[in-house]
């Protein structure tokens, strides 16, 4: 596959996120509880009492607004049934208030009273990913994309991270590819990275590895990135790239995963150096808590 041409990647994939929250922006994602119950003591240390209190009161306001909300809209509704429009206010309000069963509810409706409106869609398809309902989901965005709204190729996007979720990269990787077609300004570190995951998980190690590069060579720090250029690395049987990679991460990240060592070890020993490997075999046996660093799909 040919690279894609980069161009000003970090300002585009700050546009890009700015457009997918203002396509959710009904979609607060606020828990039941305060956000002081969300944070720990040591998270506490850093944050000062005002601004903790100003944070607590921003996130009771939303909730108080969206509980008149509620209100109102259930009002309304019962006055006048055939709004899709107000069955939407109030799944939104009700999304807020973490009570996604009944926002699904009243979502649905509105798509039933309203099939040619985007925005139902939407927020039925991210409240089914939010009850892990990625099947919903996919289909709720091949619902958007059938609209045929200038905004189609994102839905694809969202579509891709849903059929990811189903373990269906192929068909991610297809919703990826068409989110970028006759748009080489969204191919960036993030879409970059993306491609390369899937690639790997249908183990097509060269593209993987070729999208992976592209992703270290604008940020060579970028997360799980190094680890899985040298995952993409071992399929090729290029073991000595692999171990580089491996060790790459290994640098980057402050404290010891095992994982990463027994990846290296494996790597070493695949490539002939056993001693090496079995420096890692005893790195791995010695070690006996580590920190994950994890790096999450969806960006």
């Amino acid at each position: 596959m040919n690279r894609i041409p980069h161009h000003k990647s970090n300002r585009q994939s700050c546009k890009h996120a700015g457009l997918m929250l203002l396509m959710v922006s009904a979609l607060s994602t606020s828990k039941e509880k305060g956000f002081a119950n969300n944070i720990d003591k040591q998270q506490r240390k850093y944050i000062s009492a005002p601004q903790l209190i100003a944070q607590i009161s921003a996130e009771e306001k939303l909730r108080e607004r969206a509980k008149q909300e509620v209100t109102e809209t259930t009002k309304q509704i019962k006055a006048c049934q055939t709004n899709w429009k107000l069955y939407y206010r109030r799944a939104s309000a009700l999304t807020t208030l973490v009570r996604y069963e009944e926002a699904l509810e009243d979502s649905a409706k509105a798509i039933k009273l309203a099939p040619k409106e985007v925005d139902p869609y939407l927020l039925h398809a991210r409240l089914s990913e939010q009850i892990l309902d990625d099947e919903t989901a996919a289909k709720d965005y091949t619902a958007a994309i059938n609209l045929g709204t200038p905004l189609t190729s994102t839905y694809m996007l969202l579509r891709s991270h849903a059929y990811e979720s189903m373990l269906k990269p192929d068909l991610a990787l297809t919703d990826v590819l068409g989110y970028l077609k006759g748009h080489p300004e969204r191919y960036n570190t993030n879409t970059a990275r993306i491609i390369g995951t899937l690639y790997l998980k249908l183990g097509k190690g060269k593209e993987a590895v070729e999208h992976f590069s592209y992703c270290l060579k604008i940020n060579p720090q970028m997360s799980k990135v190094g680890e899985m250029r040298g995952d993409a690395h071992m399929l090729l049987k290029n073991y000595n790239a692999a171990a580089a990679d491996y060790t790459r991460e290994i640098e980057r990240i402050p404290n010891i995963v095992t994982k990463l060592y027994a990846k290296r070890a494996n790597a070493y020993r695949k490539g002939g150096q056993l001693h090496k490997a079995a420096q890692d075999d005893i790195k791995v046996k010695s070690v006996s808590h580590e920190v994950f660093d994890i790096a999450p799909f969806r960006n």
